[in-house]
């Protein structure tokens, strides 16, 4: 089973930054090779987008993972809101009725279940990585950078650990039952 890891941001784009100071590319990265690390183990081959701070467009990400030929594509991001008391996990999926929603809620679902955060649930996106994608793709957003507690939270790497192991038990039980 073949898992492309899409750690989003990165290079010239440092995505959202948090109430502390940590960037989400740094974040997205981390959880994305301790991600790939941790479905090694469990058997699956794994592809990144990238393994190092350095700019990846969202077409070279799709592309990049339909030439390896996937099998899911899995992309980590953290959230912001310019309401700071927003706080929570979710999970998107490119349209209803295909492999990616149940995937996405899989997902979700163990990734809430790991890191005890609210679940504010999976969502349809027209994100490029989802719809240029040729396998069932997702989005996962860990948390809020926004929220201090949440920024705090992503800044430690044992949650960043957690988060991994959250997502890769929500592949095994989308892949497994």
């Amino acid at each position: 089973m073949k898992i492309f890891i899409d750690a989003g941001h990165g290079g010239d784009n440092p995505g959202a930054v948090g109430v502390n100071g940590i960037e989400e590319a740094d974040i997205t990265l981390d959880v994305a090779l301790r991600l790939g690390r941790i479905l090694k183990n469990r058997g699956y081959s794994i592809m990144y987008s990238r393994t190092e701070d350095k700019t990846v467009s969202l077409v070279e990400r799709a592309e990049m993972a339909n030439v390896w030929d996937a099998d899911y594509f899995v992309s980590i991001h953290c959230n912001s809101n310019v309401n700071p008391n927003i706080k929570g996990t979710s999970t998107y999926y490119y349209r209803t009725g295909i492999r990616a929603e149940k995937l996405a809620e899989d997902v979700n679902t163990a990734l809430v279940e790991m890191i005890n955060t609210p679940d504010l649930g999976i969502f349809t996106a027209n994100f490029a990585v989802l719809r240029r994608t040729k396998m069932p793709a997702i989005l996962v957003e860990l948390a809020f950078l926004s929220n201090p507690t949440e920024a705090e939270l992503l800044s430690q790497a044992y949650f960043r650990e957690n988060c991994a192991i959250g997502i890769a038990n929500g592949i095994d039980r989308y892949i497994y039952g």
